[in-house]
């Protein structure tokens, strides 16, 4: 196979040696040549050429599927991590608030929170298990011993000084008359 290969090779080389044909004029060919050649490498700007760069990858099958692949797992991802936000939100929200400010003196527990939160919205305490500390009960018995002690005090205060006394009830008659009774 590879005799017949060279013998026709050989045979149309011959045939062209023979044939005789002759250029006249090799110089106009050889600038015809260098003419395209250039052109070609000063080829102005077209869009065509720029879109065909740009998306040319759009043609390649397999590019275009992997591209829709990794699409698919960035949407993935982001609904995962929105659902993982919205699970932390809802956590959140059903936590205590604490409010700043309380003047309270004693360290602030999980227990105390609650205690502070169910006085300020008016609600009692669940029934069932309220595991309190020997510590905690100790603070919060002298915390109420404390602020009686305040209340007396405020209170002798003012049955002493009689403007005193007849100030504060001249301001209590006005809360209340201003009051809306439902």
């Amino acid at each position: 196979m590879m005799k017949t290969r060279d013998e026709n090779y050989n045979k149309v080389i011959n045939l062209l040696r023979k044939s005789g044909v002759k250029l006249d004029s090799t110089e106009e060919i050889e600038a015809g040549v260098l003419k395209r050649i250039s052109a070609t490498r000063h080829q102005a700007f077209n869009i065509d050429n720029v879109v065909n760069f740009l998306f040319g990858w759009v043609y390649i099958g397999w590019v275009r599927r992997s591209l829709i692949a990794a699409s698919l797992i960035l949407i993935m991802v982001f609904v995962y991590q929105q659902g993982v936000i919205l699970r932390q939100i809802n956590y959140l929200s059903r936590r205590t608030i604490v409010i700043e400010g309380t003047g309270s003196s004693i360290s602030s527990g999980a227990f105390e929170k609650q205690l502070l939160m169910f006085k300020l919205t008016g609600r009692r305490l669940p029934a069932g298990n309220i595991n309190i500390t020997q510590k905690q009960l100790d603070q919060l018995l002298e915390s109420v011993n404390e602020l009686q002690d305040k209340y007396r005090n405020l209170i002798n205060l003012i049955d002493s000084d009689p403007e005193l006394k007849k100030y504060i009830e001249n301001k209590l008659n006005e809360k209340n008359r201003t009051k809306i009774n439902l």
